[in-house]
């Protein structure tokens, strides 16, 4: 399972137009994952995150957040496991193997793949080369054919 981190997430839903580049590579992994060719995750915190950057780059908050709600239902309509929060004791333990990480916003991401044996974090965050030995990081393109 590969644990689909919050950068890819909005090149799919919120960021295509300004993303041109990666969006070709990030529509075509979301179709290997809605194929069953690959199967994914994403984390509570992702959502959580996508909705945010929705309201902080709209004009006002009603327009910001109907852009989150429309960008969630997009993510919850793919076939993606969505994972939980980790207790804040256990994301605590956790937290010690990443001190590598330079941005404490990846944390969460990184413990969720771990904690829930995800075999790559695929992201456009090039921060995650830096715990590489611990969980591979790869981005869309990585998985084109």
């Amino acid at each position: 399972m590969l644990y689909i981190d919050t950068s890819v997430l909005l090149v799919y839903t919120l960021t295509q137009t300004v993303e041109k580049d990666r969006y070709p590579a990030t529509e075509a992994l979301f179709a290997r994952l809605t194929a069953g060719a690959l199967s994914g995750a994403t984390s509570f915190y992702a959502l959580h995150e996508v909705h945010v950057f929705a309201i902080d780059n709209a004009p006002d908050f009603p327009t910001g957040a109907a852009f989150g709600k429309t960008a969630l239902e997009t993510i919850l309509a793919l076939p993606l496991q969505i994972l939980p929060f980790v207790s804040r004791t256990e994301g605590r333990l956790h937290a010690r193997r990443f001190t590598a990480l330079r941005d404490s916003s990846d944390v969460p991401h990184a413990i969720a793949a771990s904690v829930y044996q995800c075999e790559a974090i695929v992201a456009y965050d090039d921060h995650f080369r830096a715990i590489s030995h611990l969980i591979p990081y790869k981005t869309p393109e990585d998985y084109l054919q």
